[in-house]
């Protein structure tokens, strides 16, 4: 299975790294037994399915979120659930991703 980002970017996902953790805030006695914390793991660099201008790109918009090895990281934890926070994750991961790879609107200049 592979996550759609636009129309030449589909991102398997095995390509996909997931990390578990405990989660800050509320969740009662839960908070401190289970793992619900998600961080995905996408390595820029070693992806095959982006071209090089892609990944240039990628590199270039989400640069605070990726670490000195072109890793990014996305995490949630707004869920109490760990299957919901990954969900969440994969959600925010290809958003980031649409966005980062949309094409932004050449500004003509207008008479004033």
């Amino acid at each position: 299975m592979s996550i759609h980002i636009n129309a030449t970017v589909s991102i398997p996902e095995n390509e996909l790294e997931f990390q578990f953790s405990r989660s800050a805030g509320p969740g009662g006695q839960n908070v401190n037994k289970v793992s619900t914390r998600v961080e995905l793991l996408f390595n820029v660099g070693t992806s095959v399915d982006m071209s090089a201008e892609e990944k240039a790109h990628v590199l270039a918009k989400l640069r605070s979120r990726i670490d000195s090895g072109g890793v990014l990281h996305v995490a949630s934890q707004e869920s109490r659930s760990q299957w919901r926070n990954r969900e969440l994750v994969v959600e925010k991961f290809a958003k980031l991703l649409r966005t980062a790879l949309a094409v932004q609107k050449r500004r003509h200049a207008t008479k004033p």
